[in-house]
């Protein structure tokens, strides 16, 4: 009984702390990446006018001209942490003028700590923590100066509890079309066959279960402008979560599923130039269109970035968020370290 509780609490601390999307699984791989992200709203699925994050669509690797490595740090509540790693840069083959590939590499690492567990009696029984992390590889092709279609690899490796971890593959594909050269479109689909399998044999032996939690397949849409005169962009998207269907099983082992259930999302963001190499961003992410409460789980952000370049080959790069977040009255703060090869 106390292994039930405990492993009980711990399932719903895994889905309550990063609140998204009806509190599917994998809700952490949802929240955005980096301070460009998450401060512009996370509106970036066509924005090719900037350093990208292949996280948000896999062909944007093929517009990144500089090679650029990117750490990011976020400062959470409710004992949590949120920490990127993303590597991203476009090549040619040799003697090679037009087209090209783009190739990129990002890892999510989260997680809860000092988790207080307690029996039915209330009786402390130590602190414990979980952890959660997304690992992605991606190519990208331009088909020609204006297309560009990508497909990226995920792993997700999870721990909920003593013994009980899951290892799952996921899928992303996505496209990017230049309209005009200063205007582009960006489609993406992803978590293809992304879900979490628990096995809790080896707590609860032969009375263990095998539990498998589907994550939402999200297709998001968007367009990206390009300010004139270098100054700075704005992207609008949307997104189509199409969530996971539930099963439960009758007394006499019938198995009914629920209805799928859909989410619809408006993102909204940008960056303004003020200097040479700073930028200042904001953005509005999750405007629920779905929800009675239009304005109730919405996220607005705001931004700064600086790059300084070192030698002339490479460039360092400060940069910092601050997002609201529903449920809590402490933001989202993160921090990022940004080097450019030139």
């Amino acid at each position: 009984m106390k292994k039930t509780f405990v492993l009980a609490f711990i399932l719903f601390i895994a889905i309550k702390v990063f609140p998204q999307s009806g509190s599917y699984p994998g809700a952490f791989s949802r929240m955005g990446f980096g301070t460009r992200g998450l401060s512009m709203g996370n509106a970036l699925v066509s924005n090719i006018y900037g350093n990208v994050a292949s996280y948000y669509n896999p062909s944007l690797s093929a517009f990144q001209e500089q090679g650029f490595a990117n750490i990011g740090y976020t400062f959470l509540s409710l004992d949590r942490k949120l920490n990127f790693i993303g590597v991203e840069k476009k090549f040619r083959l040799p003697n090679q003028k037009e087209g090209g590939a783009g190739i990129s590499f990002y890892w999510i690492n989260s997680g809860v700590g000092d988790i207080d567990t307690r029996d039915n009696d209330t009786k402390q029984l130590g602190y414990i923590s979980t952890y959660e992390n997304l690992f992605g590889l991606g190519t990208s092709f331009l088909l020609n100066e204006e297309l560009a279609i990508g497909l990226g690899f995920k792993l997700y490796y999870s721990k909920l509890y003593e013994g009980i971890k899951s290892t799952s593959f996921g899928l992303d594909i996505g496209m990017i079309y230049k309209i005009i050269p200063d205007l582009t479109v960006g489609l993406s689909l992803k978590d293809f066959l992304s879900k979490y399998k628990w096995e809790t044999n080896s707590i609860y032996g032969v009375l263990g279960t095998t539990t498998e939690n589907k994550f939402p397949v999200i297709m998001s849409i968007g367009t990206s402008y390009n300010l004139p005169k270098q100054f700075g962009s704005v992207s609008v998207q949307f997104d189509t979560y199409f969530n996971p269907k539930f099963q439960t099983k009758d007394t006499s082992g019938v198995i009914t599923y629920s209805k799928r259930e859909y989410n619809y999302y408006l993102k909204v963001g940008g960056e303004l130039k003020l200097a040479q190499n700073f930028y200042l961003r904001a953005g509005v992410d999750r405007i629920d269109i779905t929800s009675d409460d239009f304005w109730g789980n919405i996220k607005p952000g705001v931004g700064v970035s600086f790059f300084r370049k070192l030698t002339k080959k490479y460039t360092l790069g400060l940069e910092y968020s601050f997002q609201l977040e529903p449920y809590t009255h402490e933001p989202i703060q993160n921090i990022g370290v940004g080097f450019l090869l030139n």
